[in-house]
């Protein structure tokens, strides 16, 4: 008798275990799909912000455009919200027809916060006065980045940017059908020093005059003023450069001048046939001293270590 309540009660037992097993399940699972909605609801209004953001961009409606963005915005950069939208502002005071495309290439999602990767182009024209002469010129720009969001009192609003690539160039004249190409690499040390190459396929009765510089990221603006000198006939010009010690991202920026002559008549007089800036973003790493110091003070430690271990032998 014992022994059949015994079993009872253990098998009781095992039932309600059971039980409270499958309710876990079930509360598991309701919660995991209750989870996946809320997601998929907040990755459907990031994606809509998104759209809305590139609409304003492109109406140049500098109010509406602010309203998407928290008060708390930062970009790698340095640039709050107010900075940022000044400089914003600026850019399209002098290229009154900048246009954008986005393109959501993932969507990471972490409760109120969120990660949108992307692709940006951007395109338009500008006109400038050289020698009280009007010329027209071409913008073109490519970047990769992450926009970082924030949901606040349920809505979700911009609240800082990564740029992770970033290639831009002004070009006038016969400038703009050349194929002018900017190498440099996309991050560095703090202080180390690296290469910028800029090759342009410039035919045989081109004559280009160029350099190449850096720039560090500031508002306003700054413009580097560097010598021009001729290209070789390769049509490869090379500069080594030394990041900022700064740790502020900076650009490698190569100004070209173009030239042309009749092949026909050579002693024929050259002319000012186009100008190019072309530029590329150099996100630059502030180098972590403490991580050295960690490596070299465990090397000690090991060393200390083994003369010890060595001594007890």
């Amino acid at each position: 008798m014992k022994k059949i309540l015994l079993l009872t009660l253990i098998l009781t037992t095992l039932l309600s275990t059971g039980n409270f097993a499958n309710a876990s399940l079930i509360s598991d699972r309701a919660y995991r799909i209750s989870q996946n909605k809320e997601i998929h609801n907040s990755e459907k209004q990031i994606r809509k912000v998104l759209k809305i953001h590139n609409i304003f961009a492109n109406k140049h409606d500098l109010e509406a455009l602010k309203s998407l963005y928290a008060d708390n915005y930062m970009n790698n950069d340095g640039f709050n919200k107010n900075i940022y939208f000044e400089s914003i502002q600026e850019t399209w005071a002098s290229c009154k027809d900048l246009t954008y495309t986005t393109d959501i290439l993932s969507v990471k999602i972490d409760g109120d916060y969120a990660s949108v990767h992307v692709k940006e182009t951007a395109t338009g024209t500008i006109s400038d006065t050289i020698e009280e002469t009007q010329i027209a010129g071409e913008i073109h720009s490519k970047s990769t980045g992450i926009y970082h969001f924030q949901k606040i009192n349920g809505n979700w609003y911009i609240s800082g940017e990564t740029s992770l690539t970033d290639e831009s160039s002004l070009l006038y004249g016969d400038a703009r059908f050349l194929n002018i190409e900017i190498q440099a690499p996309t991050q560095v040390f703090s202080g180390d020093t690296y290469v910028t190459t800029v090759k342009v396929d410039g035919g045989s009765n081109t004559y280009i005059v160029g350099s190449i510089d850096r720039d560090i990221v500031t508002y306003p603006a700054s413009t580097p003023k560097s010598t021009l000198r001729a290209f070789p006939q390769s049509n490869i010009l090379e500069r080594y450069l030394k990041a900022n010690t700064k740790n502020t991202n900076e650009y490698t920026i190569a100004s070209l001048a173009l030239s042309k002559f009749d092949e026909k008549n050579p002693r024929t007089k050259l002319y000012m046939s186009g100008l190019a800036c072309v530029m590329k973003r150099i996100n630059v790493i502030p180098k972590n001293e403490l991580a050295r110091e960690s490596t070299a003070t465990n090397n000690k430690i090991n060393v200390t270590n083994l003369k010890k271990v060595k001594g007890k032998k």
